[in-house]
């Protein structure tokens, strides 16, 4: 846990850290010694001439004082680290989550990433203050108790420090027992929350399905594991505390035991041996409290767990120093490319150029390697050997803005934002003035879909466009990959579930963008195949035909096959025969 605290704490705050961790040990032995200084004061106070127990009052008297005004400085302190602690890690985790690699973004992961952004507020502000000072109290006072009464009893000092790795290995030994239900609890508590908000998004399949009982879901099976969770986790927190209680109540009798032989014996008065009792429960409080604090530690360690998590995640190649961008449409090539997914190699020493200004449709079967091909190209996909050059230069050699600003990228299922379609365009260049974003919306023929919303360009979309239809959800992702100035153009499948109109605007969207670009199309429709200067052909990965569209289809090869029957499909009628 320290590792990775000072890892996500912010350079500035280094100086604060060591200002606080002298501070906490100062306080620590002003308490002790505050502590200690009851055995002369009682044994003054009890003596013959009690008017010698005021040094010593005055002596606790500003010990206390003294330990109140650092804590209170501590406290302060320590909220200052919480929040720049706050501020820095999830700055660090966001922008660690724009350069993860895009395979590392599982089911599993992704709710670590949300949970240790989303979830982390109030543990991290108050790490510091609410825990780590308690903490550190809890854990050093007792030594500090121990060596202070070396001075004053010291068989009783011994029997002290004796006792504080017992103590500690006692509280190892419980948390130990509980840690792995809390991870099994955890995890299905993760699983809860996925689960619920898969729920939740598919109602509509659910009802048409009849499948609305949550009990007949996974959501029912994930609320049945929370719950046996959470049972496992109740029952092994029991003999948790019980070796943890067992192992204070032996150190109580043990320093009970050796206070009381010192007054039996003659070695401290009995007014000291009193004292003594006093400091013994002193000794022990912060020990009670370091077991209540064991639940909120094992929290925030998992908090801080999640981060480390996101934070060591593998990123992508090192970004280089270039910034130049081509202003025209470029060359761009993949050479000698291999992707594997795990133990499937999609793309094996994969080469293909595409000419500057050309516009190149990928097709081939499911599994192919086409979307992968995309990937490499937007720099989604990190190569396992060769490489992709624009312009003849290495992308690699590009710095992380430059290689983002390279290309645009059409999804075949296209996420919007819960904001305006303006906004939503806007994304594309927020820099673009209102010309600009005016005719890449007229370009994607959103201003049809414009004119029949309520508000118009300021309707809101909802989450993930969920107020829009399919193909109007396309056209505003159109318009604003257009509106990108990037000289390179992907489309991936953007008309395959598109209705005839729909299809049919962004088709016409794309071949009139009056941009010079580089396009690439994965595509199975005719229409946005026909556009088309040239047609790739992919197989397992591999390139089995290259040509123009008329060219291929006359060859009469796989391209042709695949031709045919997207001709058939499109003049297939219900219950009649296509017209011709």
């Amino acid at each position: 846990m320290i590792r990775t605290l000072l890892a996500l704490m912010p350079a500035h705050a280094r100086g604060r850290i060591a200002l606080y961790a002298v501070l906490s040990v100062l306080s620590v032995a002003i308490r002790a010694t505050g502590a200690v200084l009851l055995v002369p004061l009682v044994a003054a106070l009890f003596g013959p001439d009690p008017a010698r127990a005021w040094p010593w009052f005055l002596g606790l008297t500003g010990a206390t004082v003294l330990a109140w005004t650092i804590d209170t400085v501590l406290s302060r302190l320590g909220f200052e680290l919480g929040f720049a602690l706050l501020d820095s890690a999830q700055h660090e985790v966001a922008d660690r989550l724009t350069r993860v690699r895009m395979s590392w973004f599982d089911a599993a992961n992704t709710a670590q990433a949300r949970q240790a952004i989303a979830t982390a507020g109030p543990d991290l502000v108050g790490l510091v203050a609410n825990l780590m000072t308690p903490l550190v109290n809890a854990l050093l006072l007792p030594v500090a108790l121990g060596l202070a009464l070396l001075a004053v009893a010291p068989p009783l000092g011994v029997v002290a420090l004796v006792a504080v790795p017992v103590l500690l290995l006692a509280l190892w030994g419980s948390g130990r027992i509980t840690r792995r239900a809390d991870a099994e609890a955890a995890a299905s508590n993760t699983e809860l929350t996925e689960s619920l908000v898969e729920f939740a998004r598919t109602q509509a399949a659910l009802r048409a399905a009849r499948r609305v009982d949550a009990e007949r879901s996974r959501t029912g099976a994930a609320i049945a594991a929370q719950h046996g969770a959470i049972v496992r986790l109740l029952l092994l927190q029991i003999p948790g505390q019980v070796l943890f209680g067992v192992a204070a109540q032996l150190t109580l009798l043990a320093l009970a035991g050796t206070a009381a032989w010192l007054g039996v014996s003659g070695a401290v008065s009995a007014p000291e041996a009193v004292a003594l009792v006093v400091v013994i429960a002193r000794y022990l409080e912060p020990v009670t409290t370091l077991g209540q604090l064991a639940p909120a530690l094992e929290g925030v360690t998992a908090t801080l767990r999640r981060m480390r998590v996101v934070v060591e995640a593998p990123v992508g190649g090192t970004a280089g120093t270039a910034s130049e961008v081509p202003d025209t449409a470029p060359r761009v090539a993949l050479e000698g490319v291999t992707v594997r997914h795990g133990a499937t190699t999609v793309l094996d020493g994969f080469d293909l150029v595409l000419e500057p200004g050309t516009t190149t449709a990928i097709v081939g079967p499911s599994g192919a390697g086409k979307t992968t091909v995309l990937g490499v190209i937007a720099g989604l996909v990190e190569p396992d050997a060769g490489r992709l050059t624009v312009d003849g230069r290495d992308v690699r050699e590009l710095d992380a803005d430059a290689r983002r600003a390279l290309v645009s990228v059409v999804f075949q299922h296209p996420y919007l934002f819960d904001g305006g379609v303006h906004d939503n365009v806007r994304v594309g260049d927020p820099s673009a003035d209102e010309d600009t974003v005016a005719a890449a919306l007229a370009l994607a023929r959103v201003d049809e879909v414009v004119a029949r919303l309520p508000e118009g360009s300021a309707t809101r979309v909802g989450e993930g466009g969920s107020m829009l239809s399919g193909g109007e959800r396309q056209r505003v992702s159109i318009a604003r990959a257009v509106l990108k100035p990037a000289p390179v153009l992907l489309i991936d499948e953007a008309t395959s579930a598109l209705d005839t109109e729909n299809e049919a605007a962004v088709v016409a969207a794309i071949a009139d963008d009056p941009r010079p670009r580089t396009r690439v199309i994965v595509a199975h429709r005719l229409a946005s195949i026909a556009h088309a200067d040239r047609v790739v052909f992919l197989e397992r990965g591999r390139i089995v035909e290259d040509g123009s569209p008329a060219e291929l289809d006359a060859a009469g090869g796989r391209f042709a096959e695949f031709w045919a029957q997207q001709r058939a499909a499109a003049e297939w009628v219900l219950g009649g025969t296509p017209s011709r």
